[in-house]
């Protein structure tokens, strides 16, 4: 009998046990009543940057959604390292996220960044999409993406690209290394001196996001050789897509997305996913991108991982094969 109880006893204490581990465990994946406190988006980006503005106009839609408030705290500086710094010093419970931008796969790899890209931060959600376009001077002598192609291979280094930032300067690398061509790059501090250099035609190219460069493309001041979108861009309506160009493999564009750590649970993932993607969806939204020639995001967590582990990889590949530095 006594032998008996004992058994009972320590079969009750090993059922016990696996519960409580069964409901830590779930409790580590599960947080029914999230959010209960504030939620906290850090963004490596300036006040009043098309950054900042977007994750604050995502802000308030999420306020409403989530029903908490939601602050966002500018973290500038470190080439994006203090804004990531405290993503990754943060509690991993979902209520400290980060927006950013390409950068984010690119810094890894480009200033050695000290996070692992695909296996510390998780993309919840991405806002939205801005396609590139290629400018020229008008003193150029091609027409068309093709007869840029035609005219540095024949003209190897011969033409001057403005570039407005190493991350932006990689878009031109891309196409270069899919094509075969050798550009003179000439580095400037930022998108209106690159921009201008093009202008005053000491500079006869410049790869930018198609929101910088309509009104001069538009105005007859630049040519627009093609974009990135993959259909016409109703600000320009006139530009080939990089497609009908005949440069489909030519897929670059400034994108901001929403960030947390890996080991947030997968639920408030999902939740905090599907929360953007309806304020992405709400007329407010959809205009502000609409004025600046955005496209708003419908990415699943699984389709922005996808589509965030191949970036990473790809400009990883630019950067090696164009001997990129950081500036």
């Amino acid at each position: 009998m006594k032998k008996y109880m004992a058994f009972a006893a320590r079969r009750r204490l090993v059922a016990a046990t696996t519960l409580a581990a069964a409901l830590a465990a779930a409790g580590a994946w599960a947080q029914p009543g999230y959010p209960e406190k504030t939620i906290r988006i850090v963004t490596p980006y300036d006040p009043g940057s098309l950054v900042d503005t977007t994750t604050r106009l995502v802000a308030d839609g999420l306020k409403a959604e989530l029903g908490q408030n939601v602050i966002v705290e500018n973290r500038s500086g470190g080439m994006g390292m203090i804004a990531m710094t405290a993503l990754l010093a943060a509690p991993a419970d979902g209520y400290t996220l980060l927006t950013d931008t390409p950068a984010s796969a690119i810094n890894p790899t480009l200033y050695k960044a000290k996070y692992n890209p695909k296996a510390d931060i998780a993309p919840i959600a991405q806002f939205m999409r801005l396609p590139f376009a290629i400018g020229a001077s008008p003193s150029l002598p091609a027409g068309s993406a093709a007869e840029l192609v035609e005219y540095v291979r024949k003209n190897p280094g011969a033409v001057d690209v403005a570039v407005a930032g190493t991350s932006t300067g990689l878009v031109g690398d891309l196409f270069a290394i899919q094509n075969g061509l050798q550009f003179n790059r000439i580095p400037y501090k930022g998108a209106a001196p690159a921009m201008m250099a093009v202008l005053k035609d000491e500079a006869k190219l410049i790869f930018l996001d198609a929101g910088n460069l309509a009104q001069y493309i538009n105005g007859g001041k630049m040519k627009g050789l093609l974009i990135t979108s993959e259909q016409r861009w109703p600000a320009l309506k006139d530009v080939p897509t990089a497609k009908e160009a005949g440069f489909a493999a030519f897929d670059a564009a400034t994108w901001f997305g929403m960030f947390a750590r890996a080991d947030v649970p997968p639920d408030v993932q999902e939740r905090l996913n599907a929360a953007v993607r309806k304020v992405m969806a709400s007329p407010k939204v959809e205009e502000f991108l609409r004025q600046r020639g955005a496209i708003a995001s419908t990415m699943t967590t699984a389709q922005f991982r996808a589509f965030f582990n191949r970036e990473v990889d790809t400009w990883a590949e630019v950067i090696r094969k164009a001997d990129v530095k950081a500036q």
